[in-house]
């Protein structure tokens, strides 16, 4: 008997999509259960997204526009931590049950797009209460030598700057430059907390990494390690109050 030969029905543009972010996803996994170990043996505070069922987003802090074939790992404030910023917010009824959305609060991404890897603090005009607490510490000069000193330990391929979007903006600068001379000043004074996005990440092309390697995974983290740092510095704690700064400039 014969049988005829069938042909394969052509792939449409919505299953490569679903694929590639399939692929993101399972990407992700893996890379969390490799670091989030060493996170928890270093002691670093940040935690993943505690209320959700997975680890992994398909929404980004760093834009309002989503793409499609995005996905990324999320390490933010603790439980606790979350509900009491989010109660001095003016979220009266926020609970230890409530919904929180990360992008009200800094935190650390692991984004994976069909261009890049990216490894970046972010603090969206969303979170805005950290926003303002960064702004009235750096009014300090000891706390903008300390900013400075945390930027020069992140060492090259790190980008700064203001911008919203997935990929790189115009609105930014490699951090090697911003140390130069006055420069880091001169970006700080034109920063508009509560606005302005606020990111801080090392990236990578897609076509030079691979992502389960022992190298990339220890880039990965040393990158996490440094911009928890930075991270630390301006998140506000009972310890690291500086909004009555903030609201003494703006006062007329």
């Amino acid at each position: 008997m014969t049988i005829a030969a069938t042909r394969s029905q052509p792939v449409t543009g919505e299953e490569l999509i679903s694929r590639a972010t399939q692929a993101a996803y399972n990407q992700l996994i893996e890379l969390h259960q490799a670091l989030y170990p060493r996170i928890r043996n270093h002691k670093i505070d940040l935690h993943t997204r505690w209320q959700k069922t997975n680890v992994v987003t398909f929404d980004s802090a760093a834009t309002t526009v989503q793409g499609e074939d995005t996905a990324a790992l999320v390490y933010f404030r603790s439980r606790e931590q979350a509900v009491q910023v989010e109660r001095l917010m003016g979220k009266d009824g926020a609970m230890v049950n409530s919904v929180i959305e990360t992008y009200r609060h800094p935190l650390i991404e692991v984004r994976l797009t069909p261009q890049n890897l990216v490894v970046e603090l972010i603090v969206s005009p969303g979170a805005w209460y950290d926003q303002q607490n960064l702004a009235g510490k750096m009014m300090l000069p000891q706390s903008n030598d300390e900013f400075r000193a945390l930027l020069k330990k992140l060492g090259a391929g790190f980008h700064f700057g203001f911008w919203d979007g997935l990929e790189l903006g115009e609105m930014q600068i490699e951090v090697e430059y911003l140390l130069r001379g006055r420069v880091l000043n001169e970006w700080m004074d034109t920063f508009a907390a509560g606005y302005d996005w606020l990111r801080i990440g090392k990236w990578y092309p897609r076509d030079e990494v691979v992502l389960d390697t022992p190298s990339l995974i220890n880039d990965v983290f040393a990158a996490i390690q440094t911009l928890h740092n930075i991270y630390e510095f301006l998140r506000w704690t009972s310890n690291n109050n500086y909004r009555s700064f903030f609201e003494k400039r703006r006062r007329p």
